[in-house]
């Protein structure tokens, strides 16, 4: 026989964002007080190593903290990327330590709050359940599933950051094996090797060019001639150091100290898992600024 507050949540009609609210707050309630749904629980066993040291589950810890919150921010914003975390996403999506025994680490998730990123499926979850149901679907089922490691490389920007988290922290450790208990549905389990983890970490660690060029407004601050560095201080703040070809060189010593316009050329290096270079510039032409006075 269904509960009183499931069977309000079950007639509300339409499916405006009041609706949906509505919903929510019914079927928090129905967690509440019915104590039809399970507590949602994450078991992360280390694998492959006798003996485990605080630094190793730290490091695993943290990247299953971030890659989560990774997930948990593109389920908020699907439109917006993210390839560093941010405390404002952890706050969000945080993992909750339960406990630990021997090899294995228990990570809870927060109570429901309907007011703040509450998502409804068969029962209730927090956005944190959801986001590592999400992640677990980029990883491994076994060690055997090459599949799924060629799979992450086709994923978009922040999902190949999330599980670049976990490959790194995997490959500098020991394998892990995941088994996510959510509220409702069945049981879900992934596991990523050691060895897996390095052959994903090379993939996701390849790096790709992009050009672009650029025209700054600044002051020519100086130059190292052998060196062929110049500096230009922007006009709109921070400087700029690059390298020069020879052929600029007595005209960059003739115009120091003085406003031009640099036309510049830019490169920067971004990897597959999102993680982006500093841009190098290289200095092509400039042009000096004509004052009233010259």
């Amino acid at each position: 026989m269904r509960n009183e507050f499931r069977r309000i949540a079950d007639e509300i009609p339409g499916g405006t964002w009041l609706d949906d609210l509505a919903r929510a707050s019914a079927m928090a309630a129905n967690a509440k007080f019915e104590r039809t749904s399970r507590s949602p629980l994450l078991h992360v066993s280390v694998i492959g190593e006798q003996t485990i040291d605080a630094y190793t589950f730290s490091d695993i810890s943290r990247a299953l903290q971030d890659a989560t919150a990774k997930i948990g921010h593109i389920i908020r914003n699907p439109a917006g990327e993210v390839t560093q975390v941010q405390q404002a996403d952890r706050d969000k999506a945080p993992l909750i330590q339960r406990g630990q025994a021997g090899n294995a680490i228990f990570f809870g998730f927060p109570e429901l709050d309907v007011s703040d990123d509450a998502l409804i499926i068969d029962g209730i979850e927090t956005l944190s359940e959801r986001a590592v149901k999400e992640l677990c679907d980029f990883l491994p089922a076994n060690g055997s599933d090459d599949g799924a490691l060629d799979a992450v490389l086709l994923q978009r920007d922040t999902v190949r950051n999330a599980v670049s988290d976990i490959v790194n922290a995997v490959a500098k450790n020991a394998g892990i094996g995941m088994a996510l208990t959510p509220t409702a549905g069945e049981q879900v389990t992934r596991s990523m090797t050691t060895e897996q983890a390095r052959i994903l970490q090379g993939s996701l660690r390849e790096s790709r060019e992009e050009v672009g060029y650029e025209t700054v407004r600044g002051r020519l601050d100086g130059v190292r001639t052998r060196r062929r560095i110049f500096y230009l201080d922007r006009e709109s703040g921070g400087t700029i150091q690059g390298a020069v070809a020879p052929d600029l060189l007595d005209e960059i010593k003739e115009n120091l100290d003085r406003p031009v316009t640099a036309r510049l050329r830019v490169v920067r290096t971004t990897t597959i898992d999102g993680r982006r270079g500093r841009p190098v510039f290289e200095l092509l032409e400039i042009t000096p600024e004509v004052s009233l006075f010259d």
